[in-house]
Formats: C-alpha cells, sequence, structure tokens
C-alpha cells in the first residue's frame, strides 16, 4: 500500500507537470483558429468556425524566413558535425602530447556564457564584412557548436569496442578507413542527438540574427518576434491580429515537432547509448 500511495504521489506530480506545460501549448493551438471575437468571449473554446484564414495570413510573413532559417540551421549543424565528429574521435582514440589540455580548453568553453562573448562576436562579424550574410551566423554557429558536439561524441567514442578498431586493423583498414566505415555509423544515433539539440537552440535563436541580419532579411525568430498584424475594422483591441500571431508561432513549431516526429527514434538510442553520461 505504501508503494501504491507512493506511485500515486508521483503520477500526481507528472500530471501537474505535464498540465503546466501543455497549458500555453493548448491555448496557443485552439485560438490559432480562433477570431478575435470568440477569444474575447471564451478563449478555451472554439467558434462556430474554424479560422484557417489565420494560418494563411502568417504564413505569407513567415514562409520567406522559413527558408531562409532552414538554411542557415541546417548548414550549420551539418558543418558543426562535420567538424566536431573527427576531432572527438581523435580526442578519444589517439594520443598525441597536451591531449588531455586540448580537451579542457574545449570543454571549459562550455562553462562561458554565451552573452559574454557576444559583443567581441559582433565586432569580429562587422570586421570580416559578413553584416547581413549567411555566413555571419553559419560560421559562429558551427564554431559555437563544437565545444558540446566534440563532448558528447568523444564521450561515445571511448565507449567503442578496442575489439571493433582491432578487427578493422586486421581487414587491412587504414586509420581513415576506420573512422569512416566504423565509428560514424556506429555514431550515427549519438549524431542525430546532438543534430536535434544544435537544430532546437538554433532555430529558437533571436540575438544573434538580431544583430547580424537586417529586418528585410530575418530569420523565423526574427519574423514571428517583429510581426505586426494588420489591424481589422470593428476590432479597436486587435484581437484578430493576436489570432494571427498565434497561428505564427504554430507555424515556427511546426518544424521542430516534425524533425521529433521522425527522429526521436535515434534520440533516444543517441541518449540510451551513453550520449549524455560522463
Amino acid at each position: 500500500m505504501h508503494i501504491r500511495l507512493r506511485d500515486l504521489r508521483a503520477q500526481v506530480v507528472l500530471l501537474i507537470l505535464a498540465a503546466l506545460v501543455l497549458y500555453p501549448l493548448a491555448y496557443m493551438l485552439i485560438n490559432a483558429l480562433n477570431t478575435g471575437v470568440t477569444t474575447a468571449a471564451d478563449p478555451w473554446w472554439f467558434g462556430k468556425s474554424l479560422q484557417w484564414q489565420n494560418y494563411r495570413d502568417a504564413l505569407a510573413v513567415v514562409a520567406p524566413a522559413f527558408v531562409r532559417t532552414v538554411v542557415i540551421v541546417g548548414a550549420s549543424v551539418l558543418g558543426t558535425l562535420a567538424c566536431a565528429a573527427p576531432a572527438a574521435y581523435a580526442f578519444a582514440r589517439y594520443r598525441f602530447p597536451a591531449r588531455d589540455a586540448a580537451f579542457m580548453v574545449f570543454f571549459a568553453l562550455l562553462l562561458i556564457p554565451g552573452f559574454v562573448t557576444l559583443i567581441p562576436l559582433v565586432l569580429e562579424i562587422r570586421a570580416l564584412g559578413l553584416i547581413d550574410s549567411f555566413f555571419g551566423l553559419i560560421f559562429p554557429y558551427i564554431a559555437g557548436g563544437q565545444a558540446f558536439a566534440v563532448f558528447i561524441l568523444r564521450t561515445f567514442y571511448q565507449q567503442m569496442p578496442q575489439d571493433l578498431i582491432d578487427a578493422a586493423r586486421i581487414d587491412g583498414a587504414n586509420d581513415r578507413k576506420i573512422f569512416v566505415a566504423v565509428a560514424v555509423p556506429l555514431a550515427v544515433p549519438v549524431m542525430v542527438t546532438v543534430a536535434i539539440l544544435q537544430f532546437v537552440g538554433l532555430w529558437s535563436d533571436y540575438v544573434l540574427p538580431s544583430l547580424i541580419l537586417s529586418s528585410s532579411n530575418p530569420t523565423v525568430a526574427m519574423a514571428i518576434t517583429n510581426f505586426t498584424p494588420p489591424m481589422i475594422a470593428g476590432d479597436a483591441a486587435n484581437m484578430s491580429g493576436l489570432n494571427m500571431q498565434f497561428a505564427s508561432f504554430v507555424l515556427a513549431s511546426l518544424p521542430i515537432g516534425i524533425l521529433f516526429a521522425f527522429l526521436m527514434r535515434y534520440f533516444v538510442q543517441g541518449i540510451t547509448s551513453g550520449a549524455v553520461k560522463l
């Protein structure tokens, strides 16, 4: 009976936490399909007809930023993995002078708050002539993601059985072949885990893009933040404009939801295979 009561308390706490998380999401989804009048009267119930026009109006504003953000974030994530994977493998499987000291420098970068280096970073990007350029975000994103990606991938590569590498060497594989044909395929779930975490963080980033890109060339986070809905006649409180904003928030969240839906299996495998174990 004591165990059942303890389990019940745990379930109640989990339900409360789930409700707190889902509360704003449900509010957003409901009112993204409502009119301003319905939202003002009862924001927790759908009106007589669903207002899909809210999504069409929001899509006209968000769509160009979607393509721009996918290019920037996609290139940044791929670049991060392309640079971090061989570096992490070298830290994990090779012995060279000052290896541990170099890794501690990588690890120390995780302890530095991003806002501390924000102003020097923007000044450097400006000096390189990359303001209002995709590369003004891609290069810093790749560099900024190295510490976390190398730390996670190194932990996984250290756990790889040495017998696999020895067997590949007996078959005549050199170091490059072992990395490409053995280490990388085994690390796919871990790489997906790193890619998802990087994607979520970069997709929702507002501060750096707002300093690098112009308002006419925004990312998704910039577009929905700066979105000013048009005033509608007879809507003094502009509640219908608020509904359009809710629709834009839903559209901005779709890529992350789709990403998790298709890659959740690899994400779970990456975690359970030791991706985040010290």
